[in-house]
């Protein structure tokens, strides 16, 4: 794979959305973004509130500007991730990008066969702490379906 298409950005989005509904039970949104962070495709699920339609598109934005999943920018910015010296985490960053920097679980690279990141996939709408299942479990079956 060298890059996102539409019919692979179609594949995944029909994957998640079969995970979102028939394990998980939630309604979402999935976007899928290139490289550059631009949408190729993005579907929000009847049911599904219509602002996680921009969180899921932010949070796949997020992963091609940083080229980590949004739950490792998670952590990152969590400060109680201290180092030596008071305030070495990145809280700061939540100003950055415009405001569309999104450190919420759920968003995950879709690398290239040389491990370079060509894109990402993210999912909105699984409300959190529903054991194993999560936005970031969604977008896990899109990823899976372009690898399979």
């Amino acid at each position: 794979m060298k890059k996102l298409t539409l019919e692979m950005a179609k594949r995944a989005l029909k994957a998640s959305e079969r995970w979102a509904r028939e394990i998980a039970g939630y309604p979402c949104s999935i976007a899928v973004v290139n490289k550059a962070g631009a949408v190729i495709a993005v579907h929000r699920m009847d049911g599904a509130a219509a602002m996680t339609t921009d969180i899921a598109i932010e949070k796949a934005w997020s992963v091609v500007m940083f080229k980590i999943p949004t739950l490792m920018l998670a952590r990152w910015i969590d400060p109680r991730n201290v180092g030596k010296q008071l305030g070495d985490h990145a809280l700061g960053m939540l100003t950055k990008g415009k405001g569309r920097l999104t450190c919420i679980a759920g968003g995950i690279p879709i690398t290239d066969d040389y491990g370079e990141v060509i894109g990402a996939i993210g999912c909105s709408g699984v409300p959190t702490a529903v054991g194993d299942i999560s936005d970031t479990s969604v977008s896990q079956a899109g990823w899976s379906a372009l690898y399979g």
